[in-house]
């Protein structure tokens, strides 16, 4: 048997699209999400979706989002802020869902442009550029960009009552059924099943196994833990993992997310027997940032993972800018560097 090339004694991963393939979920429900918010403002639908899966890739990667909500709530923010300016409408709102697409129907009475036109003057590849420049994440899409339609975005507070955009998302994710159970509402969008069911496996299910069986795995998500728990049961691998943190532990503890380490070392504070050299494998340069910056108080290899990428040479060239130790093409490769 060959040896092993990554000497490690603990190796955590992160869920999206190294363990989980979410290219027909997450990323699918984005360009939906985005489509059917500006549509609910009154924009002219188009029978063509307003954004593609290469675009997706594009400001995720480039723009360093590790967080599908906050990567959609910068797409509505960069459509809204092409439009004309929009005075604020000043009749008093009632706290539920309906009453925001109301909300934003007014506002956009009199703005006269269609899904077809903002397809025309979109460059999402400078948006992803000026918003790493500007810091990455939602945070700097919001500051590379002019702030006078922003009362258009609706995007806070429970999604079972004023958020719009996260209602949107979680009634597409999820389907009327589930989001049913989950949320104890009815969908208000959404009667169909969810584009979570066209989630699958990307790491072997075997090689996992081995992995769990050599050293101890963890796992990391800023998805809502039930999500996590779903989609690990489903694939029966929940065994396989020690530890998992999620949403849930980063919004009880007051953290911050991804590129701040502290995802990644609370899941190996938790990990059991301590760890002194921990493998983290993730798909964004923000997650090799985060890997870099926990390396400050615990020894971290950062291996970034190319699959699930649509422009492969696009992505590789920004995950070789975040400096990690390697870059696989696919996870499986795991199997050579570990296991030997």
């Amino acid at each position: 048997m060959n040896r092993p090339k990554l000497t490690i004694d603990t190796l955590i991963f992160s869920l999206n699209d190294v363990i989980i393939d979410v290219s027909y979920s997450y990323q699918a429900v984005v360009r939906k999400t985005v489509q059917l918010y500006l549509e609910s403002m009154g924009l002219t639908p188009s029978k063509q979706p307003l954004l593609t899966a290469d675009e997706i890739t594009c400001l995720q990667r480039i723009g360093h989002f590790t967080d599908y909500w906050d990567l959609t709530i910068a797409f509505i923010i960069y459509f809204i802020e092409l439009l004309p300016r929009v005075p604020s409408p000043t009749f008093p709102i009632k706290f539920h869902v309906p009453a925001m697409m109301a909300y934003l129907q007014v506002a956009s009475a009199h703005v006269k442009m269609s899904i077809d036109e903002l397809c025309n003057q979109k460059n999402i590849e400078k948006l992803a550029r000026d918003t790493a420049a500007a810091g990455g994440g939602v945070n700097g899409t919001s500051r590379c960009l002019p702030s006078y339609n922003r009362h258009l975005l609706v995007a806070s507070g429970p999604i079972t009552k004023i958020n719009l955009v996260g209602r949107i998302f979680q009634e597409l994710y999820l389907g009327a059924d589930l989001f049913e159970r989950t949320y104890h509402q009815p969908t208000v969008i959404v009667q169909s099943s969810g584009y979570s069911e066209l989630e699958s496996l990307l790491l072997d299910r075997a090689i996992l196994e081995k992995l769990s069986q050599k050293l101890p795995v963890g796992l990391i998500s800023e998805r809502p833990k039930f999500e996590v728990e779903r989609s690990l049961n489903a694939r029966q691998i929940t065994q396989f993992f020690q530890r998992v943190v999620t949403l849930d532990d980063l919004e009880k503890s007051n953290a911050k997310k991804l590129p701040d380490p502290w995802l990644l070392l609370e899941v190996v504070r938790q990990m059991n027997p301590t760890a002194t050299q921990v493998g983290y494998i993730g798909s964004n340069p923000a997650e090799i940032e985060a890997a870099r910056a926990a390396s400050k108080t615990i020894p971290f290899t950062p291996i970034a993972c190319l699959v699930g990428a649509h422009d492969k040479e696009m992505v590789q060239e920004e995950l070789e800018k975040s400096n990690p130790s390697m870059i696989l093409g696919h996870p499986n490769h795991l199997k050579e560097l570990i296991l030997g």
